[in-house]
């Protein structure tokens, strides 16, 4: 069976043929539309001829209702409350599911990935945002709806400016924005240090911290320590047998989950009296919501 997988973050849209298994194939993708009426055009456009494809599964980094398949908003792009399931099957002839891109990648990463034979997997994406995807014995579990929108979580409402509105949320201290947040503060207190030439964004200043540059590793070590804290609160309220880290910030590793670790343990309730909840990479790497994506539209989620 060849299914249309598709993932749509905060900065991109990637589509691929799934099969079984978790297999991808010819992955292709572009910039995430500045509207949110402009997705399923985008989205048809890269899928193409759906050819002998039985279905479409996508994960949207936004509140989603899964049931009718309708993206109710997306912190990252203007618009609400658009029927992408129904316009997707109408636009390729194919049956459409869409959720959370967080919680699909839950999905694979609790069925095939890094939580396989676990029964309360919480799995973290990183990446322009903050999303959380909870399984617990195999299955999404969704609250009323909405569940995982961890990334708004607010830690200081004197923070930084979240792309919801608000100040201080988790994902506005902790994710891919705040990696590029700092490198812009180092380039700018240090001109002529390792951030002088070429992008200045948070993938150097994970490169220039690795290399050494003591600025760039205090501000990576204050991004991660921010995430670990937020975890720390996730284990208290959830105690799961495993966090899953993904998207593009958990693709670094251990520049990021080393001091995460550290700092979820040391800002846990009783951290000293229990055993550590192992925090782990996504096994699909950034390919983890294509593949839970793809189980979707093979009615397997």
């Amino acid at each position: 069976m060849t299914v249309i997988a598709v993932d749509c973050g905060g900065t991109k849209v990637r589509v691929a043929r799934g099969g079984v298994g978790g297999s991808l194939e010819g992955i292709v993708e572009s910039a995430t539309p500045g509207h949110l009426a402009a997705l399923p055009e985008i989205i048809s456009r890269l899928a193409g001829d759906p050819g002998g494809a039985t279905a479409v599964g996508v994960g949207v980094a936004g509140l989603v209702d899964a049931g009718p398949g309708v993206l109710r908003w997306m912190p990252h792009r203007p618009g609400r409350d658009l029927p992408l399931g129904a316009e997707l099957s109408r636009r390729l002839g194919v049956p459409a599911v869409v959720d959370n891109d967080a919680n699909l990648t839950g999905l694979a990463e609790a069925r095939l990935g890094a939580g396989a034979g676990m029964r309360m997997v919480l799995t973290v994406t990183v990446g322009t945002g903050i999303g959380g995807g909870l399984v617990v014995d195999g299955r999404i579990e969704r609250g009323r709806g909405h569940l995982g929108e961890v990334g708004h979580m607010n830690v200081d409402p004197t923070g930084p400016a979240c792309a919801c509105g608000r100040r201080g949320c988790w994902e506005a201290m902790a994710s891919g924005t705040a990696l590029d947040r700092a490198a812009r503060l180092v380039a700018a207190s240090d001109p002529r240090g390792a951030l002088a030439s070429g992008d200045v964004d948070g993938v150097a200043l994970v490169v220039a911290a690795a290399a050494g540059d003591a600025a760039c590793g205090a501000a990576v070590e204050a991004v991660a320590t921010a995430f670990g804290r937020g975890l720390a609160s996730l284990v208290a309220i959830l105690d799961p047998d495993v966090i899953v880290v993904g998207g593009g910030v958990g693709a670094i590793g251990e520049p990021i989950l080393g001091p995460a670790r550290r700092a979820m343990m040391e800002a846990t309730s009783g951290g000293a009296h229990r055993a550590e909840t192992p925090v782990v990479s996504a096994r699909f790497g950034t390919d983890a919501g294509l593949v839970g994506a793809a189980l979707a539209a093979g009615g397997d989620w």
